[in-house]
């Protein structure tokens, strides 16, 4: 007789052993805390929810934040973290090198730190307003034609309807039907095809805030850029007044390297402001001089206004008064509100392919 093997018996007792202890499975987390992380950071849509911001992202490109409170485009690189990383560190280096020392000078050096932080708060809160908030996104499908009992769009559809507007010299608007959002777009109003929605008074999609740039956040754009400008000023300024006093540059050298950094960051966003102040005036859009200026002559055209343009009021600063304090306006689509099942505004409709069916 063969002996028997002693590890096979070894392996046998093992694996004997190892079915005795029953498996346990994965514990999940309780509902109220899948509910509150949801509700903190809504990434996808969720059939079972009725509010907006959980079905919203069916058919925009949101992420939305605090049950729909803020919001942020997805899917993109953004680089509105830099921008943020680019506000936050030199105040942090002007609050421990150069605050103190400024303050203590007197003689009104106080009243430029104290403008100092006043403008650059003002600055970290109009970008994080432009960045997420609701900047005019339109519904969907609330003209969606049914032709034959099917969804088709007349060939009507395609075409750009021209209604009279209020100016006194009885000029017309254009009205576009979007085959994407299924409606008939307000004039002004534009598609976002990063965004995936039509804004009101639409401007432009910036990179910079990682939003789109429309009726409810221009007047915060704007800020924005103005409070930017200040407050680099001001920091500018501050530094070079401990410069002018120092004896010795290697006791200054951080005061030298915020100057540097801020007179580089101030020129772009300070451009920016001019150039919208300078579209704000002849009252147009972003999106709307672009379409009527070559690119060729982009330039050498940028101090003229349309030749039409039925929204201007003759005067410059009744242009920027009334396309910078606009009214905001309700949000036509707020991601707090709650909807009902089956809201045609939720529902993805595929893309129609020329006039054929969808």
């Amino acid at each position: 007789m063969s002996e028997p093997n002693v590890h096979e018996g070894r392996h046998q007792s093992q694996v004997d052993g190892e079915r005795k202890v029953p498996l346990q499975e994965p514990s999940t987390p309780p509902d109220w805390w899948r509910n509150c992380l949801y509700w903190l950071v809504t990434f996808e849509a969720r059939e079972a929810r009725k509010s907006n911001y959980s079905s919203m992202p069916k058919v925009v490109n949101y992420n939305f934040f605090l049950g729909g409170r803020l919001r942020v485009v997805s899917g993109t690189e953004r680089p509105s973290l830099f921008v943020l990383v680019a506000l936050l560190a030199p105040m942090v280096l002007y609050s421990i090198f150069e605050a103190q020392a400024l303050w203590r000078l007197g003689r009104g050096h106080a009243v430029l730190v104290v403008l100092f932080y006043y403008f650059w708060a003002l600055c970290l809160v109009s970008f994080i307003k432009t960045a997420t908030s609701d900047p005019g996104v339109l519904p969907r499908n609330v003209h969606v034609p049914i032709v034959g009992g099917k969804f088709e769009l007349p060939r009507s559809y395609y075409n750009i309807i021209t209604l009279p507007s209020a100016h006194p010299e009885g000029k017309t608007v254009d009205v576009k039907y979007c085959t994407t959002c299924r409606i008939w777009r307000p004039p002004r109003a534009s598609h976002c095809s990063t965004c995936e929605a039509c804004v009101l008074t639409h401007d432009h999609h910036c990179t910079w805030v990682n939003n789109c740039i429309g009726q409810r956040n221009y007047r915060y754009f704007l800020t924005f850029l103005a409070s930017c400008c200040l407050a680099t000023t001001l920091c500018i300024v501050g530094c070079a007044i401990k410069v002018a006093r120092a004896t010795r540059l290697d006791k200054v050298a951080v005061a030298i390297l915020l100057i540097i950094y801020c007179a580089l960051g101030l020129c772009y966003p300070l451009l920016l402001l001019v150039y919208h102040m300078f579209l704000t005036s002849t009252q147009q859009t972003t999106r709307e001089y672009l379409k009527h200026v070559p690119s060729k002559t982009a330039i050498r055209q940028a101090l003229s206004a349309p030749e039409v343009n039925p929204f201007d009021k003759r005067d410059r600063i009744k242009n920027m008064v009334s396309l910078i304090c606009q009214k905001r306006g309700i949000s036509v689509m707020s991601a707090r509100e709650s909807h009902s099942a089956g809201d045609w505004r939720f529902v993805n409709l595929p893309q129609p392919h020329s006039f054929e069916k969808v």
